[in-house]
């Protein structure tokens, strides 16, 4: 098994859980660095005295999230590293750092700039924020597109991983366990909001509420955000018709 060690950033919260994983997998005499995570000076640090003056070879960034991306090229410059993700690398696309193959997979469904990347000899998959290690991954309207989502969770458990890496709380080694219940999860929110909507249509808002019950201001947004990727694949799927921000199920679903 590749060794693979983990440098958490600092910016824990409801969305990002204790903070950022940024992963540094060792490739023998050099390593790859995932996900560098927010521009932030201790965290800059934290890395480079975990590195402790060893090469990198690459930088590998899964999605643009701003939790994920923005110390990428501060981090890469003084190492002399490239920072590599989507759409210059593609599905399929191999990264070769020294004797370490790594296999990048294109996952939109989160956002649409999305990455996995695969150590296939392993049987390891750094999700980033496709698969957390704890709780759901948001998929949130304009950017989330469920229907994509789900391809992606489907593309993933082809594969058959073994262990998934996420882009935040804890490693999961029961990686198609976990698959699948993300996979049961979105199914069962679309379910829930056909339902809802099915029992009298509503505002986005509306529906929300309904959905979700009483959140915060914060938590509402997002759940409004989710709701909307929801109700726009249902739209698509040609289960729902939308006028204006009014959704109403199609025909007469309710028997």
């Amino acid at each position: 098994m590749t060794a693979v060690t983990r440098v958490v950033a600092p910016n824990p919260g409801p969305y990002t859980g204790p903070g950022t994983n940024t992963w540094i997998v060792d490739a023998g005499p050099v390593v790859a660095v995932i996900d560098p995570g927010p521009d932030d000076d201790s965290h800059l640090d934290a890395l480079n005295r975990r590195l402790a003056g060893r090469t990198v070879g690459v930088v590998l960034v899964t999605h643009s999230h701003p939790d994920h991306l923005p110390l990428a090229e501060r981090f890469a410059a003084p190492h002399r590293a490239s920072v590599r993700r989507y759409p210059e690398l593609g599905d399929g696309d191999i990264v070769r750092v020294a004797t370490l193959n790594i296999t990048a997979l294109y996952t939109p469904g989160h956002s649409p700039d999305h990455l996995c990347f695969l150590i296939s000899g392993d049987g390891a998959v750094f999700t980033g924020d496709l698969i957390l290690g704890q709780g759901s991954s948001m998929v949130t309207y304009p950017e989330g597109d469920v229907a994509a989502y789900l391809r992606s969770l489907d593309r993933l458990a082809s594969l058959r991983p073994r262990m998934l890496f996420p882009g935040h709380w804890d490693p999961v080694t029961d990686a198609m366990g976990k698959i699948g219940e993300y996979r049961r999860h979105r199914l069962e929110r679309e379910a829930q909001v056909l339902a809802e909507v099915r029992r009298g249509g509503g505002t986005a808002q509306e529906l929300t509420r309904r959905v979700y019950g009483e959140l915060d201001d914060r938590l509402m947004a997002a759940a409004e955000m989710t709701l909307r990727a929801h109700l726009r694949k249902l739209v698509d799927d040609r289960v729902l018709r939308e006028d204006g921000d009014l959704y109403e199920a199609v025909g007469n679903l309710s028997g």
